[in-house]
């Protein structure tokens, strides 16, 4: 039966399960104040601020939509905006202490997550399957795309 099952249901299934435990977990450690996107957004702006029409573009969603998302998380204290150096007008956002502390504790609790799925089936099998579904899903420059919600 394994082979009939198509592949993106079994994605869908381990993407679902993998967000709901980690979901599970992160308001069994406090975090209670999460919205879907919260975890995107982190995501995008790990690598450094952007601003709204960047974080918008990369999450594949209206400035307008994206500015309140991002309204929200300042009052949550995850991102902050600052003031360009090179146009007033810009305002890029960035993670704050609070948003850091939140994605390391997200990255933890799915090493954790990884860590029994590899329980399972084998930390070798899991290693083989993560190499794997990099070499499928990389773009033609090598890079993996971004992580964006199905809006």
């Amino acid at each position: 039966m394994d082979g009939s099952v198509p592949l993106a249901r079994l994605f869908a299934i381990a993407y679902r399960r993998l967000v709901l435990d980690l979901h599970d977990e992160l308001e069994h450690r406090g975090w209670t104040d999460l919205r879907p996107a919260t975890g995107f957004t982190l995501l995008t702006l790990r690598e450094g601020p952007l601003t709204g029409v960047d974080l918008a573009s990369v999450l594949g969603m209206t400035k307008q939509a994206t500015a309140k998302l991002v309204d929200d998380m300042v009052s949550s204290g995850y991102v902050e905006r600052s003031t360009g150096s090179h146009d007033a007008r810009l305002r890029p956002i960035a993670l704050t202490d609070r948003g850091r502390k939140l994605l390391a504790a997200a990255e933890e609790i799915y090493a954790d997550l990884e860590s029994r799925w590899a329980a399972r089936i084998g930390a070798d099998h899991l290693d083989v399957l993560r190499s794997d579904l990099v070499r499928v899903l990389s773009q033609e420059n090598g890079e993996l795309p971004p992580v964006r919600p199905l809006w």
